[in-house]
């Protein structure tokens, strides 16, 4: 670990040199001291400070003990009070005002940034700006306390930032307070399966947020139990990551679906429980090695967790011996309805009850799948069940063909948006059935797709491909491009991206129906759709194959 001790110490003077450059130096402004941003707002200001702080007390950092900074941080913890409400709440001014959760995340760095100086601060430099951080989280204590939330993770922030104050704030009374509200907070059990899933499903974002939760409430509490949901979501979380390090954010609840996110947020989280799991201590070892070694070779200088380092500094002399990920794995998560399944280079992932069913990649490359139905209100396949198999799974999509009938007494309204249709009878006279079973072959999978029940239903399959790659086969290439589609009627294609490349065969064709109507259109700016069409009902499959290099 040491090795990598000079890397996050630069990547937390670069947010210093950031803090510098973009505070606003006009006394006259408003948000004097804060950071310049479209907006008035106060977290940024409150995180990069924090990380600011612990630089000053760093021998290893360029703004070790730079009085210049300290000059800078006054006025900025001096905006930071300015902006504080009355009830000793924060906005986030894009959305939520009077705001206890993002109180409680602002709450939580200010908490780091009192401890680094109750530790470090032996001359006694940074009185002043200790004193202006206690008078912030005293206020803060009191919003926390009368405040709520919205979403669940909400709930975790908040009690941990309320056991952090109780250990910092002398006033008896307050202190107690604190304790009694979060104590309120765990009438409610804590949202972990023993998979290691939280409510949220967001490995791009708030699982990292949930856990930095429940290692500041087993500081602060000093109760061992808090880390038995870090780690089961850890371990979880190593099953997340595909094969191009990135991490599998589909099947999120929240606003990192879809995104391509990194688990660099993670690496103080894996460290630390290196040395406090009593189950995956090896595992999460290798996983931070992982993650800090390819932050410092790509150049990752959004790591920020030298405050955490230091106020734990045991951690510092961690020995790293094994690195990287698991590169095989085969798991299902009943609660999300969630699989996934990794084979070296080659990733898929099933998910229930979504739209966009399936992805594969292969390396960086990856696509999605969907399968299109117009049925009544029905727009697509959407698996209702996820059966495991021996070398594969099986999802299964079924729905029934209805018509409403005629009340049998006299409804008291002639409006029919005032009327209670949903209690009317159903006339149902068919039905479609979709069985998708994915089965595991050496270099990918195969894709057979079966459907039951009314004839003459059009059906497409779309698989979604990245642009900027090539797509071909004996008689053509073509670029993909955003917006654009294909119909495969027959054979196979290639796809290819840089070093890496995807065959996929088994197309078919009998319409060209792929949008429009009740139909809509799933090309886009960022994607290629390659599409193969049917009516029901059909039997037929498709092999998509990873491929390391076509000219091979």
């Amino acid at each position: 670990m040491k090795r990598y001790y000079g890397f996050i110490v630069e990547c937390a003077d670069r947010k210093v040199d950031y803090f510098i450059r973009s505070q606003v130096t006009d006394e006259i402004r408003p948000d004097f001291g804060g950071i310049k941003n479209v907006f008035i707002d106060v977290k940024e200001t409150v995180y990069v400070c924090c990380t600011c702080i612990a630089a000053y007390f760093n021998p290893k950092s360029r703004y070790y003990n730079n009085e210049h900074l300290v000059k800078r941080l006054s006025a900025a913890y001096d905006f930071i009070r300015r902006y504080q409400r009355e009830d000793g709440s924060f906005d986030l001014a894009s959305c939520n005002f009077k705001s206890a959760p993002d109180t409680a995340f602002i709450t939580k760095r200010l908490t780091y940034t009192y401890k680094l100086i109750q530790k470090y601060d032996k001359e006694n430099r940074l009185t002043e700006i200790k004193n202006k951080v206690y008078r912030i989280i005293c206020s803060a204590a009191n919003a926390l306390i009368n405040g709520g939330f919205h979403t669940p993770n909400h709930r975790w922030a908040i009690a941990a930032a309320l056991a952090a104050c109780s250990n910092i704030i002398e006033d008896k009374n307050l202190s107690e307070q604190c304790i009694k509200r979060m104590n309120e907070y765990f009438i409610e059990p804590i949202d972990c399966t023993d998979d290691g899933e939280y409510s949220e499903r967001s490995s791009g974002n708030y699982n990292a947020v949930v856990n930095t939760a429940m290692i500041m409430l087993h500081e602060e509490l000093k109760d061992d139990r808090f880390l038995e949901y870090v780690e089961r979501n850890l371990n979880m979380m190593l099953m997340m990551i595909d094969p191009d390090g990135s991490i599998f954010t589909e099947n999120s609840l929240r606003q990192d679906r879809g995104r391509r996110e990194y688990p660099t947020k993670y690496f103080y989280q894996y460290l630390y429980m290196s040395q406090k799991s009593k189950n995956y201590a090896g595992r999460f070892s290798a996983a931070a090695h992982k993650i800090i070694a390819d932050a410092a070779e790509n150049g990752d200088y959004t790591l920020d967790c030298l405050p955490v380092l230091m106020l734990c500094d045991w951690m510092i002399n961690t020995q790293f011996a094994e690195m990287g990920f698991p590169a095989e794995y085969r798991k299902y998560f009943p609660y999300s309805g969630l699989v996934r399944v990794r084979k070296q280079n080659i990733a898929y992932s099933l998910v229930k009850n979504e739209k966009n069913f399936l992805f594969f990649q292969n390396n960086s490359v990856r696509l999605g799948m969907k399968i299109g139905v117009v049925f009544f209100q029905h727009r697509n396949f959407r698996a209702e069940t996820i059966e495991e198999t021996g070398n594969g799974f099986i999802m299964k999509f079924r729905a029934d063909g209805w018509y409403y009938l005629p009340f049998r007494e006299k409804p008291e309204t002639s409006d029919w948006w005032q009327m209670d249709n949903k209690s009317r009878e159903l006339y149902i006279n068919c039905f479609t059935e979709m069985i998708v079973e994915v089965i595991d072959i050496h270099d990918g999978i195969e894709v057979h797709i079966k459907t039951n029940g009314i004839d003459r239903i059009p059906v497409r399959v779309e698989i979604s491909l990245p642009v900027g790659g090539k797509l071909h086969s004996e008689n053509f290439i073509t670029e993909t491009t955003g917006k654009g589609y294909m119909i495969l009627k027959n054979g196979e294609v290639h796809f290819t991206r840089d070093y890496d490349g995807i065959t996929i065969s088994g197309g078919f064709a009998s319409h060209e129906f792929i949008k429009g109507g009740y139909s809509e259109d799933s090309t886009g700016e960022h994607n290629y759709i390659l599409y193969m069409t049917d009516y029901t009902n059909f039997d037929h499959t498709i092999t998509i194959k990873a491929v390391q290099d076509f000219n091979d």
